[in-house]
């Protein structure tokens, strides 16, 4: 495999990603979750989300 780049290396991680890391502690604790922060943009959003969106809009 080949190995990465000084310049590379030196770049911050993605906040995005270190999000990943705390969700998947919560599920080994046991607290269930949502991964709303990497998505597939080819999957439609479930109409429950959208609902959720408006009614936190809406007040």
């Amino acid at each position: 495999m080949p190995s990465i780049s000084p310049r590379g290396a030196s770049l911050p991680a993605s906040p995005i990603r270190k999000l990943a890391g705390a969700a998947d502690r919560a599920r080994a604790a046991g607290r269930p979750g949502f991964q709303l922060n990497i998505g597939q943009p080819d999957v439609a959003s479930p109409p429950e989300f959208w609902d959720a969106v408006r009614g936190y809009q809406s007040g």
